[in-house]
């Protein structure tokens, strides 16, 4: 390397975040899970404390850069610092240390990737490799992302190599299982509540009593009591295309923090702070760091909020070419929460997939939907649909119909066609109601002619005709 001052871009990757959050049971589901959101968030912070009090680390500034720390959100954390052999001996044994601990504590379902990569400063904006070739900045994001993903697919080997004999040798366990994540071990404590006592690991007794505490603060519900009677929903949101952003979208840190001071404030000033307090009697934000959202509340409530949350990013961000997607599944309030989050999980993967990775879209229901189009279409006829129920007296079977209507398209039968006009024909002459004669010839027309949004009409009617459905039938419950 050229004669400039010798630096490590150091990198760290908590793995198995998703894992870790939904591997839950219903028992003690709401505590456990804001302690675990809390754990999580503390973890990585201590462990950027930890790299900067290490005697051995010397923490770098200049550049934009302050006492070393570039980020840390969101199970990730980067920090530079100056390249020596004893240096890279430290962060060696942290990485090896916080996995043992890992280990011990969350039984394989946290791990750590630690790595650094050498690096001088050709100027603000460009760095030189160790190998000498100039790159831009973001090439030490491209790095790091390499070596986790080569420690990914040998994780825990530490742990392994010294204590082969005795992880792979038949061990009668004569212990507990963990009531919420199901872990069968001699270390269960006894957790005593109102009913009866059950078992839970030291960790996730930790994990309780945090979540009892941010209870007694912030003045959360279970999730049956922000279901209110109705449904449940659950949502995963994350950012769009944001690896790429960190890669390829800065030219100096300075450029970096800025944009993730920003991020991280939408996060938890607009998100945990501002949103959550607004919708603090229908749903709780369990998790919201880095890029990733989940919530679960009163479902209705969860899907406004997610299309205020979109909205307001898009407002913040849309100027960085950056979107947000998600998925919401709506389940009774007894249903497994581990179950609904990897449901909700598949309707977020399904809208990052959306139309061919155009993303920026929303699953709810079994459809996906572009934010920017078939949402508010769908919005708009779900309004109409619930108005002329609840005010003009239109029978509900005909949402009903709808549904069934677009059964039968995506079966194949497109005897729905005919079907559908032969069915609205009458609807429209049994009712003399000039407001439901308009809502069937408007039906029809969607039926028959596209409009200028790109998803199919019949679906997104149909899914507009379950969501007011649905929020007829929560309107019932909760009066």
């Amino acid at each position: 390397m050229e004669q400039k001052e010798a630096l490590l871009f150091v990198g760290a990757d908590l793995s198995g975040i998703q894992k870790f959050l939904y591997n839950i049971s219903s028992r003690k589901a709401a505590v456990s899970l804001k302690g675990r959101s809390w754990y999580l968030t503390d973890y990585m912070e201590k462990l950027m404390q930890r790299i900067a009090d290490t005697p051995q680390i010397d923490m770098y500034t200049g550049h934009g850069i302050s006492q070393g720390r570039v980020y840390c959100s969101g199970g990730k954390l980067y920090a530079v610092v100056r390249d020596t052999p004893q240096v890279r001996a430290a962060i060696d044994a942290m990485q090896q240390k916080c996995e043992r601990e890992l280990w011990e504590e969350h039984h394989g379902l946290l791990s750590i990737n630690m790595g650094y990569v050498a690096f001088a400063f050709a100027n603000d904006s460009r760095v030189l490799l160790e190998d000498g070739k100039e790159q831009k900045l973001g090439a030490l994001w491209g790095c790091t992302a390499a070596l986790f993903a080569e420690q990914k697919a040998h994780k825990f080997h530490t742990v392994i190599e010294e204590n082969f004999e005795s992880l792979f040798s038949p061990v009668a366990v004569a212990g507990k299982v963990c009531a919420v994540t199901g872990i069968e071990s001699e270390q269960c404590v006894p957790l005593t509540d109102e009913k009866d006592t059950i078992y839970v690991l030291p960790s996730v007794m930790e994990q309780i009593e945090i979540g009892k505490r941010l209870q007694r603060e912030q003045g959360f519900r279970t999730f049956e009591e922000y279901a209110a009677e109705s449904w449940l929903g659950v949502l995963r949101m994350d950012v769009d295309g944001l690896g790429k952003k960190f890669a390829n979208g800065f030219d100096t840190f300075a450029d970096y923090q800025h944009f993730s001071a920003r991020l991280s404030n939408f996060f938890d000033k607009v998100v945990k702070e501002d949103l959550q307090q607004r919708y603090r009697d229908d749903l709780m934000v369990l998790y919201a760091g880095g890029d990733d959202l989940f919530v679960v509340g009163r479902w209705d409530a969860v899907i406004d909020m997610a299309q205020e949350v979109h909205d307001r990013f898009a407002a913040q961000f849309a100027a960085d070419g950056l979107t947000l997607s998600g998925g919401v599944v709506v389940v009774d309030p007894k249903f497994p929460i581990a179950k609904a989050a990897e449901m909700s999980g598949e309707a977020e993967d399904a809208a990052k997939h959306f139309r061919g990775g155009e993303k920026n879209a929303f699953c709810m229901l079994g459809e996906c939907l572009s934010w920017n189009k078939e949402f508010n279409f769908a919005l708009g006829w779900k309004e109409r649909m619930r108005d002329l129920c609840t005010e003009a007296g239109m029978p509900r079977s005909i949402l009903h119909k709808i549904m069934a209507f677009d059964s039968m398209r995506k079966r194949g039968d497109q005897a729905y066609l005919w079907n559908a006009a032969y069915y609205l024909s009458r609807f429209k002459s049994d009712k003399k109601n000039e407001a439901i004669g308009k809502f069937c010839d408007d039906v029809k027309h969607e039926f028959f002619n596209p409009s200028d949004h790109e998803g199919c009409n019949v679906a997104l009617l149909a899914l507009a005709a379950r969501w007011a459905e649905l929020s007829m039938r929560t309107n019932i419950k909760n009066n």
